[in-house]
């Protein structure tokens, strides 16, 4: 059993941890270990220490140039401050450029919202016809390429209590609970999702999940287009999509 002491010096190292957090996720830059510190309450050493611990785990990133520290994208998904948007929106808008310019689709970023998916950022090809997103619309979890990656590759849990609710299908139906189950763990073993016409009329898009550099899933990177242009997309397409995912993934 631990004795008071014990715990007291446990409780002490929580709160440290709490603060650094808490400091990390005001910021809406890079902070130096020092005003980390400062702003925590924490020595220095204790702060480079914790911090590191931090980063092993994705709560935090540190710059290589100057080892400076910001929030890591675990704070992203269970807190969806415009900051947080904005780390992954960066990290991910010039990858997502190059591969419209590659693909001729319509490159869409999203992540999982409570028990729902939305849409944070996306890039279009400058072609008249077109698949249009939005940044800000929501996206179904259990239809079309973009939502079925979001639903496949979340928590385990959040993921099992979705599958266990009530799903309505974009026309209003009820999603046939046995069937999505087989086809999230389908897209999970193949690691990619391709639909046509499931989200939307006329439009076939296709999604891989999107993980940050300790391989925590964190969102759903896709292109869309018009259907039926997608061709042989497993050569064609995949290999871009998978190597902007991979581009992003290094950033973060």
């Amino acid at each position: 059993m631990m004795d008071s002491t014990g715990q007291q010096s446990k409780n002490d190292a929580v709160g440290k941890v709490i603060r650094l957090m808490e400091a990390l996720v005001r910021s809406e830059r890079v902070t130096s270990v020092r005003d980390l510190a400062a702003a925590a309450g924490v020595p220095r050493s204790t702060a480079h220490r914790f911090l590191a611990a931090l980063e092993s785990y994705g709560w935090a990133v540190q710059d290589a140039e100057s080892g400076a520290y910001r929030a890591g994208l675990r704070f992203f998904l269970l807190n969806h401050r415009p900051v947080l948007f904005e780390a992954l929106v960066r990290c991910a808008r010039e990858p997502m450029r190059r591969l419209v310019e590659r693909t001729g689709k319509t490159a869409i970023l999203s992540v999982i919202e409570g028990t729902g998916g939305l849409c944070v950022h996306t890039e279009e090809p400058e072609i008249a016809v077109k698949f249009v997103a939005r940044e800000g619309m929501s996206v179904p979890l259990c239809a079309g390429a973009t939502g079925l990656v979001l639903l496949a590759f979340c928590e385990t849990s959040l993921r099992e209590r979705i599958l266990a609710s009530p799903l309505k299908m974009p026309d209003g139906s009820a999603a046939d609970a046995l069937r999505l189950r087989e086809r999230v763990a389908g897209i999970r073993r193949a690691g990619c999702a391709h639909s046509r016409e499931e989200w939307m009329a006329n439009a076939e898009d296709l999604s891989v999940p999107l993980y940050d550099r300790h391989g925590h899933f964190v969102a759903q990177l896709g292109i869309a287009g018009v259907a039926g242009t997608f061709g042989n997309w497993e050569a064609d397409l995949l290999p871009a999509l998978k190597s902007a995912a991979a581009e992003i993934a290094s950033l973060m």
